[in-house]
């Protein structure tokens, strides 16, 4: 909308511009030529019989004395004052007509080009939205798949070994909580582009909030086989943030740096701090991603395109993305970081 807005006002300025510049032009031809050839063509007279007033009375009196030649003398004369005054209105008019004509084309052109944006903007919404709904059930199929099958067995006495029942009663456990947190993440996801939603900004340490993150993850770490590294500055870094959806962030970025390597892989946390502003990198020396940086932060996109196994949704990624955007924040890969394979950097501006 503010950009239609500018585009209105500086048209309109434009085509005003030019019309008043034509405009004064014309005026000057009409003040200068056409006006005074008027005046001097209603002001002549001959010795034919030519009358300088010209009106419908003299003209009859013209005729019945018998001179005709001075009657048609004088209806020319009339009709070309009224020509000349009638072409100086006409060209007067000629900027301001043809200048609204030119604003309603610009403007009708402009709009019908920004509803053909809005109506591909809106195609690719609705095909985004189904995409991300087609992937959303084929990653709930699976677990429910499984629970049916676990469950129907056990239900249709199938399973009679209690050992046997109880490890059907953990996958399904398993598969359950799977199905919750996909949901819950999802749930995430769509609340944080909803209408009302907005961020809790206060003054938020990072560099504390990085410490924190890192440590709340480092004994699961350490169970997976992979080796956790901080360097973490101890003085204070202050931005404007929402602790919570900012905690958000860098957990989901360690824990996809967890769920995508395999055991021994070293995994970092590296603060740097810059002007005005910090760098902070959730680096690994596991496997490099293959799939377009771009196209990675979108909705239910794997880094190894493979939708089989339960190593992830596909929307911690987009969530980290979608908060840091909020934030004014910039998220991004890199690959490769130093002496790590790769590393997920957000970079954030000092308060």
């Amino acid at each position: 909308m503010e950009n239609l807005k500018s585009f209105l006002i500086t048209r309109l300025l434009m085509v005003a511009a030019a019309a008043g510049a034509i405009e004064a032009l014309l005026q000057f031809a009409v003040q200068t030529v056409l006006l005074p050839l008027a005046a001097y063509l209603a002001n002549t007279g001959s010795d034919a019989g030519l009358v300088r007033r010209t009106d419908l009375l003299t003209i009859l009196r013209i005729i019945l004395a018998g001179n005709t030649q001075g009657a048609v003398l004088g209806i020319l004369a009339r009709s070309q004052v009224l020509l000349i005054l009638m072409f100086s209105l006409f060209l007067l008019l000629v900027p301001i007509v043809s200048g609204l004509i030119i604003y309603a084309r610009l403007v009708t052109a402009r709009v019908n080009e920004l509803q053909k944006i809005r109506d591909a903007e809106r195609e690719a919404l609705y095909a985004e939205r189904n995409l991300m709904l087609s992937d959303f059930a084929h990653d709930l199929r699976t677990p429910i798949m499984t629970i049916s099958g676990y469950a129907g067995a056990i239900s249709d006495g199938v399973v009679t070994d209690p050992e046997m029942k109880a490890e059907y009663i953990d996958a399904i456990r398993r598969k359950s909580d799977r199905m919750s947190t996909l949901i819950n993440l999802l749930f995430e996801y769509v609340k944080l582009g909803s209408t009302g939603f907005a961020l809790t900004k206060k003054d938020c340490d990072i560099n504390e909030l990085a410490a924190e993150t890192a440590a709340a993850l480092y004994t699961d770490m350490e169970d997976a086989g992979m080796e956790l590294l901080a360097e973490i500055p101890e003085e204070p870094f202050i931005a404007e943030a929402d602790k919570a959806q900012a905690g958000r962030i860098l957990n989901n970025l360690l824990v996809n740096a967890m769920r995508h390597n395999s055991s021994g892989t070293r995994i970092a946390v590296l603060v740097k701090r810059l002007a005005g502003m910090e760098e902070i990198a959730v680096a690994d020396t596991g496997v490099r991603i293959e799939k377009d940086s771009e196209q990675l932060f979108e909705p239910f996109v794997k880094g190894d395109d493979s939708r089989s196994g339960d190593k992830g949704s596909g929307l911690g990624l987009s969530i980290s993305k979608k908060i840091a955007d909020m934030h004014g924040w910039e998220l991004l890969l890199v690959q490769p970081f130093g002496t790590y394979t790769k590393a997920f950097v957000l970079r954030v501006p000092e308060k």
